[in-house]
Formats: structure tokens, C-alpha cells, sequence
């Protein structure tokens, strides 16, 4: 079974800025994981095959997405169960050239407002799970988060997930 590790080791050393007179600071896993939350690596991108009518290219583009490619450009995702949905940074959704489709009402902590939906897949590197579908354009980095995209409960309903708040470690099983 495959097993990503989305939290952080028990003992953390954060570099300092590079002067003598700020040294490296040491952050405990149960503190990071409070401070960032569950992370985990992902790719996102488009593959107008996944949304073919015919299953067999769609069966073809879900097979070459689990390729692993020779230089993937990852992006921490955080592991949000308050989010029902997963979804993707607006900025990123627009650098990559997903497709947006639509407009829809969502809301969050700020409220309902308008948002963007986009075409795309996201890939669990370390599981090998691909998620692909419609995703909302969120202002993550906008709003000075360090994420580039959350992974909702819907991403997670045939998974297993294990929080210990106690170490700051995460797991997270297919």
C-alpha cells in the first residue's frame, strides 16, 4: 500500500537568513504542522484526453499522466477537510493555460463570491492518485498562503488518513 508522508519529521531546522547574527531556527513537527498544515507534493496540468468521449483515449491519457516525468514540477497542495472540493491557485491555473469553462458561486472564510472553474488534473506524486475534473481558481497566493493548491474531501473518499498532532506527522494511504 502506498503511504505519502504530508507532515513533518519531530525536529525541524529552519535556516536563518545567512548572517551570523541570525542563526537557524529549530521548529517541532507538531508546530509546523500547525503553523503550514498536511502538505503534500503535486503536479497539475491539462490533458485534453482525459476528457475524451471515447474511454480508451481516456484510459491512453490517464496512462501516460502516470508516467513519472524526468523533470515534474511539483506544487504543495495542502490537505484541507473543511474543503469539500479540490482546487487550484488562480495565478497557476492562468500560468498553466488550463481551460476555464465556467463561472460559479462558491464561498469560504471570506464569503460567497464568484470564481473561475478550470479543466485539469491533479496527480498525489507520492501515491500515484490522479484526481481530474473541474476545479475552482482560488486566490491562494494572493492571500499570502504557501500553498498552490488544496485537496478537498472528494480527492480522499477511497483513502486512508492519519493525523497525529501529538509527533506533527500525517500519513496518507490508498
Amino acid at each position: 500500500m502506498p503511504i505519502a508522508d504530508c507532515g513533518f519529521p519531530p525536529v525541524n531546522l529552519v535556516p536563518g537568513t545567512g548572517t551570523p547574527t541570525i542563526p537557524a531556527q529549530v521548529v517541532l513537527g507538531p508546530d509546523a504542522l500547525i503553523t503550514k498544515g498536511p502538505t503534500t507534493a503535486v503536479e497539475i496540468g491539462f490533458d485534453p484526453g482525459l476528457f475524451h468521449t471515447d474511454p480508451s483515449k481516456v484510459q491512453a491519457a490517464i496512462a501516460a499522466i502516470h508516467v513519472p516525468s524526468p523533470t515534474p514540477k511539483l506544487i504543495e497542495a495542502l490537505i484541507d477537510t473543511g474543503a469539500r472540493e479540490s482546487c487550484i491557485d488562480e495565478d497557476l491555473a492562468v500560468q498553466l493555460q488550463l481551460p476555464m469553462i465556467d463561472r460559479v458561486d462558491g464561498s469560504g472564510i471570506g464569503g460567497t463570491e464568484k470564481f473561475n472553474v478550470y479543466l485539469g488534473h491533479i496527480r498525489i506524486t507520492a501515491l500515484g492518485l490522479l484526481e481530474y475534473g473541474r476545479f475552482l481558481g482560488v486566490k491562494l497566493r494572493a492571500g499570502k498562503q504557501p500553498h498552490q493548491a488544496l485537496l478537498g474531501r472528494t480527492i480522499f473518499r477511497q483513502m486512508i488518513l492519519v493525523y497525529d498532532g501529538r509527533d506533527g506527522t500525517v500519513r496518507l494511504a490508498v
